[in-house]
């Protein structure tokens, strides 16, 4: 996720500069040889034109709008993991009582912390396609040994969960009362973790996109011709920037659209999860915290 609320022209042109360089150099060829061959044979109108433009425009606010949709979801998911995962490490540490056996509490409590943090890391490996060596530092021999081969690690984990916070009641650490509000917030991180596996799984309809590129590049060969009517070779220069601007915006929203994927543009999990893993681990007392993750190149976070 971006950081800076202005990229840099020279920023924009670095990501951009090769299909802009082959949209102008089409809107010039397609000028200068309608100027010169095509113009005593073919009329073009502009107002025609001039619709085809204001549709392609509604097109691509659509499109841009529905993206920007999209990722801000996964923005909102992520912050519900933040506050359930500080609410959750609270109760972990506060809402044990001092009953028989007293002396297994801290470790039962670090264990759930502990388990969530690799919960949170597995889930982020999860919807970027990542390897098992991101959250298995916080797992034990045993519990690595139960979730091996799990075809959804997360759920997994969560599973693991509950049956230690169930064990706790039975074993008289909380009450029934406490052990439902334990259960109700893992059901609320199964929740968030269904919504963003559903962003994450629904591919947004391939024909749409393909026809607003297609429309695109149809106005970036006729608009041309038509402007040129009437300010001659200079209808270079406004159709590449009036075609420019339609296609950084088109791009810009094809940037947002699968917002789980690791690119700048993307949900910032790496550096959120490790907030999340900072907070819990200074609930359970641990002195030895990880840096907080710094933005790449001083522009984006991951």
């Amino acid at each position: 996720m971006y950081i800076k609320k202005h990229i840099s022209i020279a920023h924009l042109v670095a990501m951009s500069w090769k299909p802009v360089t082959g949209l102008v150099f089409a809107v010039a060829v397609v000028t200068i040889v309608y100027l010169d061959l095509l113009r005593p044979h073919v009329s073009v109108s502009m107002s025609v034109i001039s619709g085809i433009s204001t549709a392609i425009s509604f097109f691509i606010a659509f499109f841009t709008a529905q993206a920007y949709d999209r990722w801000w979801e996964a923005r909102k998911i992520w912050g519900s993991f933040v506050n359930d995962s500080r609410s959750f490490g609270r109760m972990v540490t506060t809402m044990f009582g001092k009953t028989g056996g007293a002396s297994e509490i801290p470790s039962i409590q670090e264990r759930l912390v502990r388990r969530h943090i690799a919960y949170l890391y597995a889930v982020k490996a999860r919807l970027r396609n990542q390897g098992a060596e991101v959250y298995s530092g916080y797992l034990n021999e045993e519990d690595a040994g139960l979730i091996e081969g799990s075809s959804n690690v997360g759920n997994a984990l969560l599973r693991l969960q509950g049956e230690e916070i169930d064990a706790a009641e039975r074993a008289g650490h909380i009450d029934v009362i406490r052990m439902a509000q334990f259960n109700d917030m893992l059901s609320r991180f199964s929740t968030s973790q269904g919504m963003a596996e559903r962003i994450k799984g629904t591919v947004f309809p391939a024909h749409y996109a393909s026809m607003i590129r297609i429309s695109i590049w149809f106005f970036v060969l006729v608009f041309p011709a038509a402007l040129s009517e009437e300010i001659g070779h200079w209808a270079i220069f406004f159709s590449s920037l009036l075609g420019t601007i339609f296609l950084l915006v088109y791009r810009a929203g094809q940037a947002l659209l699968d917002p789980f994927e690791g690119t700048p543009n993307d949900t910032p999990m790496s550096s959120i999860v490790r907030t999340i893993e900072i907070n819990l681990l200074e609930q359970i007392g641990e002195k030895n915290l990880p840096d907080p993750v710094e933005p790449v190149d001083g522009r984006y976070l991951m």
